[in-house]
């Protein structure tokens, strides 16, 4: 019996042994080339091209272009990305296109938000978010895209539209982006990026929202806190 132990845990040690080099082996089925996301990052001068595809989680072909390539799955915080579809504005009427973004949870229930990449190409934001008596904003920066700096801080004000009894009422908002780990390992996941958005009211200074979120190649949203 003593034997048949022994033998078991030298199974099992050596099994552990092996984890760490499946863990990270590179998926390239699903990512791309793991040479293409290296690539992204220039070192000697500290910058980034940051794709779609870490937001949205996706196979990149290393086209240092802002698109929006077809999505159907859950991120590591268990929100769904489909799309990406047109989406009407309710106010305006004008036609967007936009991935659907959605989570449930115990404190909010249902939230439905629609996603689109800013005009400018340098982030994506909400253009809806069913809370807030149904949000409509118009170019809002949440989550960075393009080519970002280690330790760059960018700013973008904004208008939102929400409807509170039966009337439209305008909120100037303000949200700022800071990059803390430009490229870093995350949970055995290198690649990773993480940065602090602070979204505020832009004529009272009040700050509504202020997180750290860390994105990973393959899983999206991998962490999020309140600071």
């Amino acid at each position: 019996m003593t034997r048949r132990l022994l033998v078991l845990f030298a199974a099992l040690a050596e099994i552990s042994a092996l984890a760490p080099a499946i863990a990270a082996e590179w998926p390239t089925a699903k990512l791309g080339h793991k040479q293409i996301w290296e690539a992204a990052t220039d070192h000697a001068a500290q910058n980034r091209f940051v794709p779609i595809q870490l937001i949205v989680p996706g196979a990149w072909d290393g086209t240092r272009r802002i698109d929006m390539p077809i999505a159907e799955g859950v991120d590591a915080e268990g929100t769904a990305w489909t799309g990406p579809q047109e989406w009407r504005n309710p106010h305006t009427g004008q036609m967007l296109t936009a991935y659907d973004r959605r989570r449930t949870n115990r404190r909010e229930g249902l939230v439905e938000q629609k996603m689109a990449v800013r005009a400018d190409g340098s982030a994506i934001g909400r253009i809806y978010d069913s809370r807030f008596g149904g949000l409509v904003c118009d170019q809002e920066a949440k989550f960075p895209l393009g080519v970002w700096k280690q330790g760059e801080v960018r700013a973008f004000d904004y208008v939102c539209l929400t409807t509170r009894s039966g009337q439209v009422v305008e909120r100037r908002r303000a949200a700022r982006i800071t990059i803390e780990e430009l490229d870093y390992e995350y949970n055995g996941v290198p690649h990773s990026l993480r940065f602090a958005w602070r979204f505020s009211d832009r004529d009272s200074g009040e700050v509504l929202d202020h997180r750290t979120y860390i994105f990973s190649p393959g899983r999206g949203l991998a962490a999020s806190s309140r600071r």
